[in-house]
């Protein structure tokens, strides 16, 4: 494949990234897609195959930009003590919700998923969400093996709260005017970074910043 079909295919699956956010699986096209592009179809399926096929390619892509965040925010972990351990977590929350305000494409995907989806592709979680929800959830189960935190929260539980609370922030009810939510207002991602600290802190019983 050429530099310029590199680009192309790159092309591609950034606006089928949008296209998938804004109408879900099932309301997307490769037809809508080709003719909004300006592409051939036959390429298209030339190159990606079936809109399934280019659906888990921007699942793919997508899960890789969020394993690379998880992963760069525990890379302190195991820490020393229950401080390294709230750092750790705080620096997990804020990074991924910049991540999210950033492509809110990301949450709005699953937010389609959740309402029903792509039913056709019934292992989409175990594929990819459950091992990213996993990189933290076995990280703090670590930190309890270690004596830093207590063992008694829902460890699993607590990181799929953090994800929910974030998808809901960016797709669901506003904390503040206009209507519908906007990510940029200074009022509300403050009040929604100091909330999932919090929330982080007294789940896991850690000093509060």
């Amino acid at each position: 494949m050429t530099s310029a079909d590199e680009e192309q295919s790159e092309a591609v699956i950034e606006f089928a990234t949008r296209l998938f956010a804004a109408f879900g699986y099932d309301g997307t096209t490769l037809q809508g897609l080709a003719e909004a592009m300006g592409f051939d179809l036959e390429w298209l399926h030339a190159t990606f195959g079936d809109k399934r096929a280019l659906y888990l390619a921007v699942i793919e892509r997508t899960t890789q930009a969020q394993r690379a965040v998880v992963e760069g925010a525990l890379a302190s972990l195991p820490a020393r003590d229950a401080a390294g351990v709230a750092e750790a977590m705080h620096t997990l929350v804020d990074d991924y919700l910049e991540l999210c305000l950033s492509n809110p494409q990301i949450p709005a995907l699953w937010m389609h998923r959740w309402l029903g989806d792509a039913a056709d592709i019934p292992d989409l979680e175990q594929r990819y969400a459950v091992p990213i929800i996993n990189l933290s959830r076995d990280a703090l189960r670590a930190a309890v093996r270690d004596g830093l935190i207590e063992g008694d929260t829902d460890l699993d539980l607590l990181v799929r709260t953090l994800a929910w609370s974030m998808y809901g922030f960016l797709h669901g009810e506003a904390l503040a005017p206009p209507s519908p939510p906007d990510p940029d207002n200074p009022r509300t991602k403050p009040r929604l970074r100091a909330h999932l600290h919090q929330l982080v802190d007294r789940m896991l019983r850690l000093p509060e910043s």
